[in-house]
């Protein structure tokens, strides 16, 4: 093997190397967080700048700063000082990871099926407000509106959200029947 094809070789590996820790940054911090504003002890939904991370994290370790918060623009400018919240748990701090685990032990309100775990490209499960009657899927609720949800609302499972979505949109299209004799009913 020449000097040449080693060397490009070589540089080849380092850049592939570097590549790989940039693009597992980048999917790790990743998306909406909810963390505990420390100036005003309220939560608030926080994206951070994956890209900024990501070019960092190749040289040493990631710089973590904010790209979004749900208290800007009246806060904009603070000292960020919710970032080691999520540096202590990236995961944990994610808003999905917050909401997978808040439903995973539920059962729906309406139907009283087990609630399935969350996935990407399927209905998501939501929110009854018991009040209202109105239903929101978890992931039409703003991130720092969510600890709210989970105290006040009833958790409903996907198909119920759905249901419940559409009966309120459409009230004209929807026709309640009364359970045949001898049928199951939920």
């Amino acid at each position: 093997m020449s000097t040449q094809a080693f060397v490009l070789s070589l540089l080849g590996v380092v850049l592939a190397v570097y590549a790989a820790i940039a693009f597992v940054t980048w999917y790790r911090l990743r998306g909406t967080r909810v963390v505990t504003c420390p100036e005003t002890e309220r939560p608030a939904a926080v994206t951070l700048d994956v890209g900024h991370a990501a070019a960092t994290a190749v040289w040493e370790r990631a710089d973590l700063r904010l790209k979004a918060c749900s208290r800007w623009p009246e806060r904009a400018g603070c000292d960020e000082a919710c970032l080691p919240q999520i540096a202590e748990s990236p995961d944990g701090t994610r808003a999905r990871t917050i909401v997978a685990h808040f439903f995973e032990t539920k059962r729906c309100a309406i139907c009283d099926q087990p609630i399935q775990p969350l996935q990407s490209a399927a209905l998501q499960p939501g929110f009854l407000d018991p009040v209202s009657h109105e239903a929101e899927a978890w992931d039409e609720v703003p991130a720092e509106r969510l600890a709210d949800a989970f105290e006040k609302r009833h958790a409903i499972c996907a198909n119920c959200t759905l249901a419940e979505s559409f009966r309120r949109r459409f009230p004209d299209r929807v026709v309640d029947r009364a359970p045949r004799p001898g049928s199951l009913t939920h």
